[in-house]
């Protein structure tokens, strides 16, 4: 009598197969995810050597950088309304049309349009694939703002404007400047530390938790609403445009609104909190692991790591404090 032939799996065996398959995709996804977050970081360099050639084209043809923001002081009541470094630079990033339809005149005009508005517009090249930005285009009232990942180098502090140090490469001009009024732009002639260890232009991280405590309670902005490319309204909108090496790269708040008093120093009121809403606005930093991209004045672009010392930093940021930085010490 002939026996009967197996022709399928036994259980056990199709366990063990299930369990090899199981461990190769827990082996490969690993990898898989770092292949795809060093195609965002290259994305996002990309991004910030494209805005480095841009602000260089401006320079070109004006024979100086954009302003950080070009503000004025309206009458009736008294407000400060602003043109960014980035409305400059629409041009050069191949939204020209847009830069034309811009009325420089009456700024706020430019937030008429519901999502719609010319300052709603998402524009691929000022957004970093790795931010978390909740709502982009996002609405304050009736008024419409698209946002971005990145922003000049106002120096070694950028923030709060009447604080500002001016040593950078961008900050407010025109009549309603600050701390100063009428203060100009800058002229690559004017970076005497070097173009090639001067910052121009980096990134920005929105995603902070313990801040978003503070904000919650409206101690703060919101980082959701902090990075609006057009910077158009307010005294302080210079913080939607530039950061500074006021604090390291990727520094977050370390503690939560609930841990406010065991702060050092203490952030027992709103007025104590400003000293870190100072530090966290004015920071670069990014999600890719361990730094962020920053384009230098000379339009090379390097990943600076989140280990950088303040001092270094600072001196990157500044365009004439006459530091040294030999930057093949930090690859």
């Amino acid at each position: 009598m002939t026996g009967c032939r197996r022709t399928g799996f036994s259980l056990v065996e199709l366990l063990v197969v299930i369990a090899i398959i199981g461990t190769l995709l827990a082996l490969l996804l690993p990898a898989v995810q770092a292949a795809r977050g060093a195609a965002r970081r290259v994305q996002c360099a990309n991004h910030v050597h494209q805005l480095a050639l841009a602000a260089h084209g401006f320079h070109t043809a004006q024979r100086a950088f954009p302003p950080g923001l070009r503000q004025s002081l309206f009458p009736s009541p008294p407000i400060y309304r602003g043109t960014s470094l980035f409305v400059y630079l629409l041009p050069y990033i191949e939204y020209g049309p847009l830069e034309e339809d811009w009325d420089y005149e009456q700024p706020l005009l430019n937030t008429a349009g519901g999502p719609a508005a010319r300052s709603a517009a998402v524009i691929p090249a000022l957004l970093c694939p790795d931010d978390l930005i909740p709502e982009n285009p996002f609405a304050r009232g009736q008024r419409h703002y698209g946002m971005t990942s990145y922003g000049g180098n106002g120096g070694t502090r950028s923030y709060f404007p009447d604080l500002a140090t001016v040593d950078g490469v961008f900050h407010t001009a025109g009549p309603a400047s600050l701390p100063e009024a009428n203060q100009q732009q800058v002229r690559i002639e004017m970076i005497d530390d070097g173009t090639s260890t001067t910052l121009l232009f980096g990134e920005r991280n929105h995603h902070d938790p313990n801040f978003q405590t503070f904000a919650r309670i409206g101690w703060a902005d919101s980082l959701a609403t902090v990075g609006r490319w057009s910077a158009i309204g307010g005294k302080r909108r210079i913080v939607d445009v530039t950061m500074s090496g006021h604090a390291p790269i990727n520094y977050r708040l370390p503690f939560r609104y609930d841990q406010r008093l065991s702060a050092c120093p203490p952030a027992g009121s709103r007025q104590d909190f400003a000293y870190y809403e100072d530090l966290r606005f004015c920071a670069w930093g990014s999600r890719h692991t361990g730094g962020a991209n920053f384009a230098m004045a000379d339009g090379s672009v390097r990943f600076l790591s989140e280990d950088l010392s303040l001092m270094v930093l600072q001196a990157l940021s500044t365009r004439d404090g006459q530091e040294t930085v030999d930057l093949t010490d930090y690859p």
